[in-house]
């Protein structure tokens, strides 16, 4: 039986390949404490385990499933990467430049003093770092030199052999060190700090519902008496005196009044309220007793994603916003998130808006709808992609990756993955604008990367070979120090950079760190310990320009040393 299955294993390497992702993706899914290896380098583990039996497996399929998880990262990232060269959030941009930088420096140097080959420091990069695609870009890169393919397999065995010594401790040390080293070295306390930097955005402001709302919205029929707020007054007056509500039906001697905002309200009426919960308590002091009245609550409301692409409101916070709309009409929509790359935001009223922002809204299915003609557009939550868009998008990556120019003597080329790359960046861009072209949704572009990352790191592991141990045994203790060493040094030198240089908040610092090195882990750990989402806001643009910093060394790294 064993060596029927060995057998299958040897005739039909496609096997080894799926198993190599399912029992990776078991093996990463188990947790140490709160410590998970993840998906990819279970793959790849398995993928080397699986691999010591010999097996022949086409080279082209990493670069197949490579081209997959990149195109996915490219096509997310693309508008908050041309969204974030703008002033505002130069500082952030210059913050990745640096980490990104040293973390090349870093490489290099550990290269120069242990000598190792292209391979090794290849995969000592993207293990030390936590970061696949410079691994995914310096193979495209491998292939590319005048060597016979014997070199190239040992090269990327080595590069697998690598990336398996340092990505544990590229984790667990960037996590280590982000969430409690860096606070110590800067004497900050996060809850402190996250509360400082929450006062600065505005949240000591009484803000109303469009701007700020931690808690949830609900639903009452109250009946207007005759010594509460409201009688006498129209809506539009009510709601101007408690921003926090909004009057969206009124029953009047069992006649239906829909929303009208000059509609002056008579004791005995009966008015179905949107409000947010902490203004529930004080509605029948403002407008009369709460009754059971399902007539008056039975208006149509809906909850809706708003993209935003408008540019009157791009670049401007929730309070500028929130008074720009508010002296136009009173929309009643209620704000309840606001997503940026997957991350939510911080609900504040400085918090800046950005396009490509998902805001999701709570009101009257009118209110909301109009509301996103003012704001852009209402996210589909349709299944289909644009297939032909993103394969031609695919196609198109990889010629330019082909292309190669020249700098002085030197030939250069970005490399199908950074072809693809920069391809799916403006694909992605185009589309946040034009979302009738080139549909990708959340949940494919989750499958696009993470099968792809996956599905690369087991290849990437079986190509290794029964030759992968021996070379740990030769170079596992000199990889695991300079693998310390690139993980802690960049964080290390960015910290000290943008908190004395460019001055950043320690809460905005601390997202930008995990984010310049797009490790989301650390950043979670940073909210979780100061209990504020305030880190997202530094996260989110140093992810974008990192990913593509980073995709961009793999290449650099294999000319610099097999040059």
């Amino acid at each position: 039986m064993l060596e029927f299955f060995l057998n299958a294993l040897r005739a039909d390497p496609e096997i080894a390949v799926f198993l190599a992702i399912a029992s990776g993706v078991f093996i990463g899914r188990l947790h140490i404490g709160s410590f998970h290896l993840g998906s990819v380098a279970g793959a790849l583990l398995m993928g080397l385990l699986i691999g010591q039996i010999g097996l022949e497996v086409p080279a082209g399929l990493k670069s197949i499933f490579f081209v997959l998880f990149i195109y996915a990262v490219g096509f997310k990232s693309g508008p908050e990467f041309f969204g974030s060269l703008n002033r505002g959030t130069l500082k952030l941009v210059v913050l990745s430049v640096v980490l990104c930088a040293t973390a090349l420096g870093a490489i290099l140097l550990m290269n120069a003093i242990y000598g190792f080959d292209a391979g090794f420091t290849a995969g000592l990069g993207a293990g030390a770092l936590t970061d696949t695609a410079i691994m995914g870009t310096a193979t495209s890169a491998l292939n590319q030199l005048p060597i016979d393919s014997a070199a190239k397999a040992t090269l990327n065995s080595h590069m697998a052999i690598a990336y398996a010594i340092t990505y544990l401790f590229g984790t667990i040390g960037l996590i280590v060190f982000v969430g409690s080293i860096a606070p110590r070295l800067l004497g900050v306390d996060l809850k402190a700090s996250a509360r400082e930097l929450e006062l600065e955005l505005g949240i000591e402001k009484d803000e109303d519902a469009i701007t700020v709302s931690y808690t949830r919205i609900v639903v009452r029929a109250h009946q207007v008496a005759a010594v509460g707020q409201a009688s006498g007054q129209s809506i539009a007056e009510l709601e101007k005196l408690h921003d926090a509500l909004s009057i969206e039906r009124v029953v009047r001697g069992g006649k239906i009044i829909e929303r009208d905002e000059s509609f002056v309200l008579m004791e005995g009426d009966i008015v179905g309220v949107y409000a947010l919960r902490e203004a529930v308590g004080t509605l029948s002091h403002w407008i009369g007793p709460e009754i059971d009245h399902p007539q008056s609550l039975s208006f149509p409301t809906r909850e809706a994603d708003i993209v935003l692409t408008s540019k009157e409101f791009a670049g401007k916070t929730l309070h500028e916003a929130r008074a720009q709309l508010k002296n136009t009409q009173r929309l009643g929509c209620f704000l309840n998130t606001i997503t940026r790359q997957g991350y939510e935001l911080p609900l504040l009223p400085n918090t800046v808006l950005r396009r490509g922002d998902v805001i999701r809204v709570t009101g009257r299915t009118a209110s909301v709808e109009a509301l996103a003609q003012r704001l852009g557009r209402i996210r589909k939550q349709g299944y289909k992609s644009d297939i032909a868009m993103h394969t031609l998008g695919m196609v198109l990556g990889a010629l330019l990756g082909l292309l190669s120019t020249h700098i002085g003597m030197i030939p250069v080329e970005l490399g199908i993955g950074g072809g693809v790359l920069v391809v799916a960046l403006a694909i992605g861009w185009y589309n946040s604008r034009h979302p009738e072209i080139g549909a990708l949704p959340p949940a494919a572009q989750w499958a696009f990367s993470e099968f792809g990352l996956t599905a690369f790191g087991a290849v990437i592991g079986l190509l290794a070979g029964p030759a992968a141990f021996e070379a740990m045994k030769e170079q596992g203790l000199s990889l695991l120090i300079s693998g310390a060493v690139v993980t802690i040094l960049p964080p290390l030198v960015a910290l000290y950079f943008g908190r004395y240089i460019l001055r950043l908040h320690p809460m905005v610092l601390f997202g930008g760190l995990a984010g310049a090195q797009t490790e989301a882990a650390s950043m979670n750990k940073i909210i979780e310990q100061s209990g504020s989402n305030t880190p997202v806001i530094g996260f989110t643009v140093c992810y974008a320009v990192s990913n593509v910093l980073l995709a961009v060394c793999g290449p650099i790294i294999i000319f610099v040393v097999a040059g």
